[in-house]
């Protein structure tokens, strides 16, 4: 194999040194993506991504992922490392585009060396099927909680599916029927969102220049595009 790819995955190991346990078996080999028509389609820049990555596949016990490579501007390694998950993991609904993502390339696991910025900046995970959820979960008693000290009928979170979990228990999540991105967040110092109108301070939130899933997905894509080096 060729020895810098290896690098990749010492550097990954390196900047997320938690992930990988003693006592885990690793295999690994070089890997590569034959992204479908479906995917190029929906998902244009994030292809234009991936199809510059260096790609490992990397078996951790018996987990399949794919550690997704590139090079930054000032020469470092960085990356996702994605998990692929059997079709029967979840059986939770989300949009045909989130599956066609995860057919694709997996769940983003985890990620090393980012852009300061980016989407997948301090988050537990992105896109895995087996970690989302229908609703906000914990954040239900918080949100009403809210809605009551402002006089303000709580808007209903049966068909919102969240999808990214933030480090501090912020949620991106969509919504099944009409496909419209949201954070909910109790705590952010993001200067790209805005207070959803009608709702409580630090519940709801848009993200700018993202009203569905696939305008999530792109914005990410473009994140890491501006920030490698494609020379």
């Amino acid at each position: 194999m060729v020895s810098f790819m290896l690098k990749d995955f010492d550097d990954f190991t390196t900047e997320v040194s938690w992930f990988i346990k003693a006592g885990d078996t690793i295999d690994i080999s070089p890997g590569v993506i034959e992204p479908g028509k479906d995917f190029i389609g929906t998902f244009p820049l994030l292809y234009s991504l991936i199809s510059t990555a260096r790609i490992l596949n990397v078996r951790v016990n018996k987990e399949n992922y794919k550690l997704f490579s590139w090079t930054t501007s000032d020469g470092k390694s960085c990356g996702w490392f994605c998990k692929f998950e059997s079709g029967d993991t979840s059986k939770i609904e989300i949009l045909p585009e989130h599956q066609i993502l995860i057919d694709n390339i997996g769940g983003i696991r985890e990620s090393y060396n980012q852009p300061e910025e980016a989407f997948t900046n301090n988050q537990n995970f992105l896109f895995l099927k087996s970690e989302c959820k229908r609703g906000h979960g914990y954040w239900t008693d918080y949100y009403h909680d809210r809605c009551g000290e402002y006089k303000i009928q709580p808007i209903p979170v049966s068909d919102l599916v969240s999808f990214v979990y933030e480090a501090n228990g912020g949620q991106v999540l969509y919504n099944l029927t009409t496909k419209q991105v949201y954070l909910f967040s109790h705590d952010h110092s993001f200067d790209y969102v805005t207070f959803l109108d009608g709702q409580p301070e630090y519940t709801f939130h848009l993200i700018n220049n993202v009203s569905n899933f696939v305008d999530y997905v792109e914005a990410l894509a473009k994140q890491w595009l501006l920030y490698i080096n494609t020379d």
